[in-house]
């Protein structure tokens, strides 16, 4: 999932701000994936600018569902 992740991000690096975490670091994933009630790996959760969560998936996803969901949280 990281080459699709990276290819999203640098596609609507001047639109949408990425975040990634790993569950398995101490520092900040397992707290990120405790605070957002993430199952495990891969977790996506897109946030409109308001803060308000469009969109939520587990396990691995087709690049093009992830990006009509970027586009469809940036439509509003």
């Amino acid at each position: 999932m990281t080459p699709i992740v990276n290819g999203l991000e640098e596609q609507y690096s001047d639109q949408v701000a990425f975040i990634s975490y790993n569950a398995r670091d101490a520092a900040d994933g397992e707290a990120a994936f405790r605070s957002l009630n993430l199952p495990g790996h891969p977790s996506f959760v897109l946030f409109t600018a308001a803060g308000d969560e469009a969109y939520r998936a587990q396990g691995i996803i087709d690049e093009a569902v992830l990006q009509q969901q970027i586009d469809a949280a940036l439509a509003g």
